[in-house]
């Protein structure tokens, strides 16, 4: 039982790594766009922009032993993937200034 879903991070060299989420699958695009408000001024420093994405997911919950992780693959995921490509500066083929007005619906995958 759970909510699993991942954003992947796509970085500028091609790497990817995956940021698991047990509870919150259903509410990683909103999470994502909230990070990308956030964290506007980053958007050309991919290294801080994941670790934003990353601490808008475990904001209240960073003490906890479980219910978030960090692979560099796809982890038991329930939802379509959300995936940040930092070098286009898209989610999901959605320039960031779009998809924080707008982000996408969970038929629009």
């Amino acid at each position: 039982m759970g909510d699993r879903g991942n954003i992947v991070f796509k970085y500028t060299d091609g790497n990817k790594i995956y940021f698991y989420s047990h509870w919150g699958g259903s509410d990683l695009k909103e999470t994502l766009r909230q990070a990308l408000i956030r964290g506007k001024e980053r958007w050309e420093d991919e290294s801080y922009l994941a670790r934003i994405v990353f601490c808008e997911m475990v904001k209240d919950d960073i003490e906890d032993l479980t219910g978030y992780g960090i692979a560099p693959y796809e982890v038991d995921n329930e939802h379509p993937l959300v995936t940040v490509d930092t070098k286009l500066q898209t989610v999901n083929g959605i320039p960031f200034e779009d998809y924080i007005k707008n982000p996408i619906k969970e038929d629009e995958y």
